[in-house]
């Protein structure tokens, strides 16, 4: 018998564990018997899957044939969700412009027990977590860009505010913020909204990435000097840098980040809140004059929590950092089959589009 192939993983206390196949995974449910969140781990394929039933309840409006008297995130339907976690302006009595609610379909679930030190040995492990939706609008908006700007802004503000508050949580290791515009990036509601998540593990690509950065004494700094060396700066706002990266998986793929070093976003102030709020509105509004009605996703990453390790070799050199990645082209074999991307459109092109746009 050969060596068993291992993976290594990060829990959320910074701890370094291993999967391995031949180690006994947890039991499935009984026939017929709901079965919660879980994540499963495919050592020889370096993948993480989250196993979530729920998720094939979800309703389907995307793509224009909602009626807004359907939908679940309109002003007047609240009793639709689950009851709000923070709303923008804050006063209940004052009707709200932004909205934060948990997500009826979670991908994790805060009833299933933690990851703790050692606990990744299984291939099988609860699905530990937050899943919120932030609703954008009161008004049933299919885009950013017929949202009030300062209220864009104030939905910038509620994201940060609430990763502030799950940043101090001890069962959880990190959380991302993210958005799918439209059916081509996996939007099921039409209605203008973002998803945020919090995990009790790091997930592996972001951990490759703060491994990497690690690498570097500077790595974004660097990262931000080759774009204005190439001419691949999109667009600046305050501190914040909009600009192509080098190897774009698609044309007009964007990355919006701090020049000054700022690990998490629910560190960032509130001019950078504000710069984050506009840069988005400018970029999404230039794609949309370049390629109408595109959809889109996009994620903000930044640094694990402290229960990780802020001290990790990468981490004190990161800075948080938006993607913004159009659904131009399919994702294909040649994709799913080598993990690398084919675009028909230099960065340098694309980035000389977007500011001419």
């Amino acid at each position: 018998m050969g060596t068993p192939f291992n993976v290594r993983a990060v829990c959320r206390n910074g701890t370094a564990v291993w999967y391995a196949p031949g180690m006994a995974a947890a039991s499935s449910p009984a026939p017929g018997q709901s079965s919660p969140p879980h994540r499963h781990h495919e050592p020889l394929a370096l993948r993480t899957v989250f196993v979530a039933p729920q998720r094939a309840e979800r309703p389907t409006q995307a793509g224009g044939t909602g009626l807004t008297a359907d939908c679940p995130f309109c002003a007047g339907h609240e009793a639709r969700t689950p009851p709000t976690v923070l709303q923008c302006p804050a006063d209940p009595t004052h009707p709200w412009h932004v909205r934060l609610v948990p997500n009826q379909f979670p991908v994790v679930s805060e009833a299933a027990p933690a990851t703790a030190p050692g606990d990744l040995a299984g291939l099988r492990q609860p699905a530990h977590g937050v899943h919120e939706v932030l609703v954008e609008s009161p008004t049933h908006e299919r885009s950013i860009l017929a949202i009030d700007a300062d209220h864009w802004r104030d939905a910038w503000w509620v994201c940060r505010n609430r990763l502030a508050a799950l940043a101090g949580r001890p069962d959880l290791a990190w959380a991302f913020v993210f958005k799918n515009s439209g059916p081509a990036a996996g939007a099921s509601l039409e209605h203008v909204h973002s998803q945020l998540v919090a995990l009790d593990f790091l997930p592996p690509l972001v951990a490759g990435k703060i491994a990497i950065a690690g690498c570097s004494s500077d790595p974004f700094g660097t990262l931000i000097r080759q774009a204005e060396a190439e001419q691949r700066i999109v667009a600046e706002q305050g501190d914040l840098v909009a600009l192509v990266p080098h190897a774009p998986r698609q044309p007009f793929e964007t990355v919006i980040l701090p020049r000054t070093a700022c690990r998490h976003f629910h560190a960032a102030d509130d001019a950078a809140v504000a710069a984050l709020a506009a840069l988005t509105r400018r970029i999404i509004a230039r794609l949309n004059r370049i390629a109408p009605r595109a959809d889109y996703n996009w994620w903000l990453h930044q640094a694990p929590f402290a229960s990780v390790g802020a001290h990790a070799p990468g981490v004190e050199q990161w800075h948080w950092h938006l993607e913004i990645l159009p659904r131009l082209a399919e994702f294909a074999g040649f994709e799913l089959a080598t993990g690398c991307h084919i675009t028909t459109m230099s960065p340098t092109e694309s980035a000389r589009r977007l500011r001419e746009a």
